[in-house]
Parts: structure tokens; C-alpha cells; sequence
């Protein structure tokens, strides 16, 4: 006769709790902080964009930034650079609206969406109108960096 006791009814009880503790930890948190680090990221991000200043961009887009643009086309971090340099990509306008920013902190990443008026060039060609943003945050080294960025055009007015 064993002695030991069963293990069958403690493994199930631990896979019973582990879901629960994962959907904790991967639920969005309201982390003021960090959502107020974020707008003000956001903030220089709009206003580098208005100036060009690359130097800027290059500190907020992550080496491995992606960018999904209006029409479809992926453009790297090299790309957008490079069209920031060149004139390629240029703004006269960008407002945001406040009343559709949604910013979901989880953990050292956030997903930011957002509705837009542009008015300005993407790739060399004209992108004026109203778009939804969908950003991907990651803090690292202290700051916030765009990962990911895509922009879809809102048909109607």
C-alpha cells in the first residue's frame, strides 16, 4: 500500500486555476501612467509628423516599426524615414479627435485606436480625409515606441 499522496486531484485542481490566472494578467488595465505617458507620446509623435523632424521619429518608431498606410501598403521604419526625408510624406493637418481615443495598457504593451482628419501626403500621394488609427505601443528603455501603426480610411463624411 503507497503512502504518497494522489497527485491526480492537485494537477486538476492547478489547471482549473491557471486560466483564470492568465486571463487576469492578459485582461487591459486603466494604468494612468502609463496612459498619460502615452498621450504625451502621442502629442510629440503628431507634432514631429507636422515638422518633419526625423530625428524625433526615429525615437518614437521602434526598430522593427511596421506601417500598414491608406492603401494597403506596408512600409517599414527605413521607408517612412526615408519618405519623411524626402517630402514624400507630409501633413498641412492633423487633428485627432478625443472623443474616440481608446488606450488599452497590458503590461509593456498598449493598443491605441483613434479617429483622424489629415490632410497631407502619404508615399507621395494625397491621403486628406478622415482615417481610424490602430497603434501598438511597447515600452522599453524607459519610453514608449510605436511597433505597429496601420490607417483606415472612413468612407462618408
Amino acid at each position: 500500500m503507497s503512502l504518497r499522496p494522489p497527485r491526480l486531484p492537485l494537477a486538476l485542481l492547478l489547471l482549473t486555476l491557471l486560466p483564470a490566472r492568465l486571463a487576469a494578467q492578459s485582461a487591459a488595465t486603466t494604468d494612468s501612467a502609463a496612459i498619460t505617458a502615452i498621450r504625451e507620446t502621442v502629442r510629440q509623435y503628431d507634432n514631429a509628423l507636422r515638422r518633419a523632424d526625423v530625428a524625433a521619429l526615429e525615437r518614437i518608431w521602434a526598430p522593427e516599426f511596421t506601417f500598414v498606410n491608406p492603401r494597403g501598403e506596408r512600409l517599414t521604419r527605413a521607408d517612412r524615414l526615408a519618405n519623411v526625408r524626402t517630402g514624400r510624406t507630409t501633413f498641412d493637418s492633423l487633428a485627432p479627435a478625443p472623443k474616440e481615443e481608446s488606450i488599452r495598457v497590458y503590461g509593456d504593451v498598449a493598443v491605441l485606436t483613434t479617429l483622424l482628419t489629415l490632410k497631407g501626403r502619404y508615399s507621395g500621394k494625397d491621403q486628406s480625409g478622415r482615417f481610424r488609427a490602430l497603434v501598438v505601443w511597447v515600452h522599453r528603455d524607459g519610453r514608449w515606441q510605436q511597433v505597429a501603426n496601420q490607417l483606415t480610411a472612413v468612407a462618408g463624411p
